[in-house]
């Protein structure tokens, strides 16, 4: 996983070079883009460094639950975030819900979520984006953990020259693990919504 990690961060830090060409195309004296290649997306921006948080809604946190499609976690982020060209986000969501057993009795279960999301802009505002997850569910019943890969694409909108919104939708590929509400290995997929928004620190 640490090589996975450092292996998305150092193909966003290879941006540095054109976010650089970027920044030059900047007048200044008033901040304004200069330049077409820059666009308004530059604007009064410091550094990529950006905090923010997301909703995240699904189909689901895993094989074998079946609740809708509903809000699933709250998640704060951080990240690093060059307009127009690419992303890494951190961000660490939690929840918790109650879950029916076969012995007819409810638990309540606490999921916990660490993401790591990598995206590519493809058209100014438009982006691709991939993930990595690491899942926790506990439970009187038994704790699991298990990871999800991920793929999808989203889309921004500047609201001021330093805040912005964003939706996302991916697909979820939830790897092998044992759930203890259904007494086996399971393993499978499920469709993740995000709603969120991002902050320029500087």
């Amino acid at each position: 996983m640490k090589k996975i990690i450092a292996l998305l961060v150092f193909a966003l830090f290879a941006c540095v070079p054109a976010w650089s060409q970027m920044e030059a195309a900047i007048d200044p004296t008033t901040g304004a883009a200069t330049g077409t290649s820059a666009g308004p997306l530059l604007n009064g921006i410091r550094t990529p460094l950006i905090v923010g948080g997301a909703l995240g809604f699904g189909s689901g946190t895993g094989v074998g639950s079946d609740r809708g499609i509903g809000l699933r976690q709250i998640e704060p982020m951080i990240g690093i975030w060059y307009p127009g060209l690419a992303l890494f986000r951190v961000g660490y969501g939690m929840y918790g819900y109650e879950e029916d057993a076969d012995d007819g009795k409810d638990y309540q279960v606490d999921h916990s979520e660490m993401d790591f999301e990598l995206g590519l802009h493809l058209l100014g505002e438009v982006y691709l984006l991939g993930s990595y997850s690491r899942v926790k569910e506990l439970s009187d019943l038994g704790d699991v953990a298990w990871n999800e890969w991920g793929a999808g694409f989203g889309s921004l909108l500047f609201i001021f020259s330093k805040t912005m919104l964003f939706a996302e939708v991916a697909y979820r590929w939830v790897l092998t693990h044992y759930d203890p509400f259904l007494d086996k290995k399971v393993h499978g997929g499920r469709i993740q919504m995000n709603l969120g928004f991002s902050v320029y620190v500087f």
